[in-house]
């Protein structure tokens, strides 16, 4: 599958394009889109793209298996959450402090792994996401314009599946060879995005928001000893590795209420 063209240089891109846009920006009436200064409140609904790259590092999969080979999947689905947040005037423009979190079944899988044997699948879910962001605001008549980018932290859950025949020649889980874990992973994120007033002290935003929580390495744990820590075609004397890297792109409607109004 191709990567997502959502990446940390297009956002680059667009954070330079904003703020050389808002830069000469002046405020019309004194108001703009966020209402005003201070705490508030909000939640959240959007489009989630989970991208994998699962890395076979030992060259464990398929009947002739490459160390290294790597697979690469990703699938969209919804997503949900609320935020917080505070914003504090620094002249023309605002700095926002931000946290949110979402829950979330957007998962990814290749499939089969090898077309030949059709015994070994890998799977991908992100369960849960919350993030801390720092950014900059700046008025564009009664429109909102902002920047932001923080610390990312994610729980997921990763498997992979191989089966094997057994006594009676049909297909069977092989626990030496599978695992199924849940990794919580912390990276980083960084968002965009565009706001304006709906009603007294409720606004409505729309963002991007790109996070990327690298790479972790997992091992087959060989629980019953079945291939005695042998892994991959050339005998590999150490248990199956695999390597996950995993990003998040999120596209969101976010409804906020500003407090003490």
């Amino acid at each position: 599958m191709n990567d997502t063209n959502f990446g940390p240089r297009a956002l680059v891109a667009v954070l330079v394009g904003l703020l050389a846009a808002t830069g000469s920006a002046q405020a019309q009436d004194g108001t703009d889109g966020s209402g005003h200064a201070g705490s508030y409140i909000g939640a959240f609904a959007g489009l989630g793209s989970l991208d994998v790259r699962m890395t076979d590092l030992d060259g464990f999969t398929g009947s002739n298996g490459v160390p290294g080979q790597a697979f690469e999947y990703d699938d969209a689905g919804l997503a949900a959450g609320v935020v917080a947040g505070r914003y504090f005037n620094l002249g023309r423009v605002r700095l926002l402090f931000e946290a949110d979190g979402a829950f979330s079944g957007v998962s990814a899988t290749p499939g089969q792994l090898d077309p030949a044997g059709m015994d070994e699948t890998a799977a991908a879910e992100l369960r849960w996401a919350g993030t801390a962001r720092i950014g900059l605001r700046r008025s564009l008549g009664r429109v909102g314009l902002f920047v932001a980018g923080g610390v990312s932290v994610a729980g997921f859950s990763n498997s992979f599946t191989d089966l094997d025949p057994g006594t009676d020649d049909r297909l069977q889980l092989d626990p030496d060879d599978s695992f199924d874990e849940r990794p919580t992973r912390v990276g980083w994120v960084v968002g965009v995005g565009v706001e304006a007033p709906v009603a007294g002290a409720w606004t409505l935003r729309f963002e991007g928001l790109y996070n990327d929580f690298g790479e972790t390495v997992h091992q087959a744990e060989n629980r019953r000893d079945v291939n005695a820590g042998v892994c991959g075609p050339a005998g590999l004397p150490s248990p199956c590795r695999y390597g996950f890297d995993q990003r998040l792109a999120l596209l969101r409607l976010v409804l906020v209420r500003h407090l003490g109004r």
